[in-house]
């Protein structure tokens, strides 16, 4: 049987149960959990938390950079999707080997 892997919201979904007040003995069972992977979630989860202030809100700098990063990432992706393609292309003519 091969391992499950658990999502970032599955995860913080079993931390929220637990502070809610269920037992770790409840939510390993409810989710077919050990107790130690339910502990590495926990650490996990307060680890994210540590770095991210609850109060940080990011600018509107910072959004337009984070948008124009994500495109230039793209137009990245496809031009080397095209040069992959182009390459294909030229060995299949016997130009390049």
């Amino acid at each position: 049987m091969g391992r499950k892997k658990y999502t970032l919201e599955e995860k913080i979904k079993m931390i929220e149960e637990l502070n809610k007040g269920l037992t770790n003995a409840q939510v390993c069972k409810k989710y077919e959990v050990s107790s130690s992977t339910l502990s590495t979630f926990k650490r996990q989860i307060a680890v994210i938390n540590a770095t991210e202030p609850e109060n940080y809100r990011p600018t509107v700098k910072e959004k337009v950079l984070e948008d124009e990063n994500r495109k230039l990432k793209e137009l990245l992706g496809k031009k080397e999707l095209e040069l992959d393609m182009l390459q294909d292309l030229l060995k299949k003519k016997r130009y390049l080997k």
